[in-house]
Parts: structure tokens; C-alpha cells; sequence
């Protein structure tokens, strides 16, 4: 496809032309005062924005304004601290709640132990009295039986050695 060529026609720019543009009227003059007028109004009122921009009292409340950004920048980075060392606290608070417990357990055992023991250590007691008075009853048969003449050495060696046999388990539970 070929290029197509647009040629305008220079338009001569004279009163008529003018004319054109507005259109046969003339500005009145009382509006383009009142235009001056708006438009220096507006300059005035620029220039006056300025000057209270960079009066002392704004700049003031620029530096003002900044010290609040920072001393709230500041308190929200120890906010933050303050909220990981509350995690930290927690985490540790439930570390030591969870140990606590696991000690109340193991004390409770030991208590249990501690009973089952003594209980146990009550009834090896009163067997080793109960053996002693035994032990005691066959001496004095063993004597009144020496006076009658008829001694049974293998009685009395019996009842020892169930003597020393239960002195030896009472002192291993003991231990």
C-alpha cells in the first residue's frame, strides 16, 4: 500500500483569522481586570502560603512532628522487645510448669516407694521379733534341756542361721 501524502494549506494569519477564533467578539474590558485581578489574587494568596510554610511557627511543628515519628518509632521497637520477651517468658514459664508437674509425679512415686517400704520394713520387724522371741523360747528349752541332759545341738544351729539370714535381708532392704 503506498504512503498517502496529506498537504494543508498554510492559513494565513490576519484579522481574519482572528475574527475566527473569537468569533467576532471583543473581550470585554471589565472582565480581563477582573482576570488581573484573579490572577493576582491568586499570587497573593501563593505568596502568603509560602510565607507560612517557612515561618518559624510551621517549621516548629515540622521538627515537632518528627520527634513524635521517632519517639513512636522508638516505642514501637520496644514494644516489639517487650512482646518477645514475653514469648520468651511464657515459653520458659510453660518449661518450668511442665518440669514442676514431672517432679510432683516422681515425689508422689517416691512417696509410694517410701510407704511400700516401710511397710515392708514394719512386717521384716516383726518377723525378726517374732524369730528373736523364737530364738529366746528354744535357748531356754536349749538350757532346760541341757539340766534334763538332751540337747539338740542341730535345733539350736537352725534357729541361728534363720537369725543371721533374716539380719541380712533386713539390712539389704535397708540399704
Amino acid at each position: 500500500m503506498a504512503p498517502t501524502l496529506y498537504h494543508y494549506f498554510p492559513v494565513p494569519m490576519d484579522d481574519h483569522s482572528k475574527k475566527v477564533v473569537l468569533g467576532d467578539r471583543k473581550l470585554p474590558g471589565w472582565l480581563g481586570i477582573l482576570l488581573v485581578l484573579v490572577i493576582l489574587g491568586l499570587i497573593v494568596a501563593v505568596i502568603v502560603l509560602a510565607v507560612k510554610a517557612n515561618s518559624e511557627a510551621c517549621k516548629d511543628g515540622l521538627q515537632a512532628e518528627q520527634k513524635c515519628r521517632n519517639k513512636t518509632h522508638l516505642l514501637e521497637l520496644q514494644l516489639t522487645q517487650a512482646q518477645e520477651s514475653l514469648g520468651v517468658a511464657k515459653a520458659q514459664a510453660a518449661s518450668c510448669n511442665q518440669t514442676v508437674e514431672m517432679e510432683k509425679a516422681e515425689s508422689q512415686k517416691q512417696r509410694e516407694l517410701a510407704q511400700e517400704l516401710q511397710g515392708e520394713i514394719t512386717n521384716l520387724t516383726q518377723q525378726l521379733k517374732n524369730t528373736a522371741a523364737e530364738l529366746e523360747q528354744l535357748r531356754k528349752e536349749h538350757a532346760s534341756g541341757e539340766k534334763n541332759g538332751s540337747t539338740s545341738s542341730r535345733n539350736a544351729g537352725s534357729s541361728l542361721v534363720v537369725v543371721v539370714l533374716l539380719s541380712l535381708s533386713f539390712r539389704a532392704l535397708l540399704a
